[in-house]
């Protein structure tokens, strides 16, 4: 992408390119990059960040889901293989393996997505819980703490497997944070009492301010490891873009709102040619996995529904983003390739399914 697009893009929407400071891992791929974030320098937190370290992990992989909501099922599951590879190592450069016993909270239904189980094989214990939202539904979520409970746990009170864990690794979606706050103080109740929580995975600001709060309010230090950016939230409480105009707010109110995200000049030079402006980062993510455990057995992620809304938020966006100013045909190629690599997925879906069908038959 021309310097001159770059420049466009930065001068228009709230971007923050200063916040973050690279941090040289030995063990990270050469095209891998971890950044530490000073959350209190930047300008798109208004509530403070309590204590603890904050990061961002880029990953060519990460970017790649960031980038494109046709990745669905198997190929969504190797790049956060890779991703999670790229963490593990970020973990252990900076020490946080030593000094302790280390657990995963696995947050049903997404939590899996993110891979973080296939690292260690059975050898850290994993405690798996599901929180639910009443009455929300796709890019339509509270921040009503009211509204969400736990309708799943496999631990109990005192479970054995809490004795000795002194940290524990929530891989998930943080949007508004409530699911993880659910998820982590349900565990205390229950006897867990760790020293140090580590969030990893998609992160928009307000979950990180919330998640800290939790933490604050029980004497926990907390690490956060998000992906690719640190973005705003939108109006529907759900969509995570790295850069674009609020495409739920402008559909139900008919407000225009620039959002940003806190992002490194690497990572946002690296996006900006793949990335449909105002494209929620995770999309449906739990659906966009192949197989989901929802606390009762497997099933299979709607990756159809996906990929149809996929579709739907990008000619919705087309729709907002072709009268700015700043868009381009540059801007709306990007679109157009994601739009036919998303019918080429959904065919291929498709195929598979009638497959299916013949074989059973």
């Amino acid at each position: 992408m021309a310097e001159a697009h770059v420049e466009r893009i930065i001068e228009e929407f709230p971007l923050d390119l200063s916040s973050t400071s690279p941090v040289h891992i030995r063990g990270l791929r050469r095209d891998a990059r971890l950044f530490e974030v000073e959350v209190d320098c930047s300008p798109l937190i208004q509530t403070g960040v309590g204590q603890g370290k904050h990061y961002i992990i880029d990953t060519p992989q990460c970017r790649e889901v960031a980038c494109h909501p046709h990745i669905v099922g198997e190929g969504l599951r190797d790049l956060c293989q890779g991703a999670a590879v790229e963490f593990r190592e970020a973990m252990t450069g900076l020490g946080l393996f030593e000094g302790g016993s280390l657990a995963i909270v696995n947050i049903l239904r997404g939590s899996s997505g993110y891979r973080l189980v296939d690292l260690f094989n059975g050898d850290v214990p994993n405690f798996t819980v599901r929180t639910q939202y009443r009455g929300d539904g796709y890019r339509a979520h509270t921040d009503d703490a009211r509204r969400i409970g736990v309708t799943y746990r496999d631990y109990s009170e005192d479970d054995h497997r809490f004795r000795g864990v002194k940290m524990v690794v929530v891989p998930d979606t943080f949007a508004t944070g409530r699911s993880a706050e659910a998820a982590l103080q349900d565990l205390m109740r229950a006897g867990l009492e760790p020293e140090t929580v580590v969030i990893y995975g998609f992160t928009a600001v307000p979950a990180l301010v919330r998640i800290s709060g939790v933490c604050e309010d029980h004497g926990l230090e907390l690490v956060s490891f998000s992906l690719c950016d640190i973005s705003q939230l939108a109006h529907n409480n759900y969509d995570m873009p790295i850069y674009g105009l609020d495409e739920s707010l402008y559909t139900s109110m008919g407000g225009m709102r620039r959002m940003g995200s806190i992002i490194d000049s690497k990572t946002l030079k690296d996006v900006l040619p793949q990335y449909v402006a105002g494209m929620d980062q995770p999309g449906d993510w739990s659906e966009r996995q192949s197989t989901l455990f929802n606390g009762r057995g497997n099933e299979v992620g709607d990756m159809m529904g996906h990929l149809t809304k996929s579709l739907r938020l990008i000619e919705s966006l087309n729709e907002i983003n072709r009268e700015q100013p700043w868009y381009s045909e540059l801007h709306s190629g990007i679109a157009d390739r994601e739009l036919k690599m998303i019918w080429e997925a959904l065919e291929s879906l498709e195929r598979h399914v009638e497959m299916g069908f013949r074989l059973i038959e």
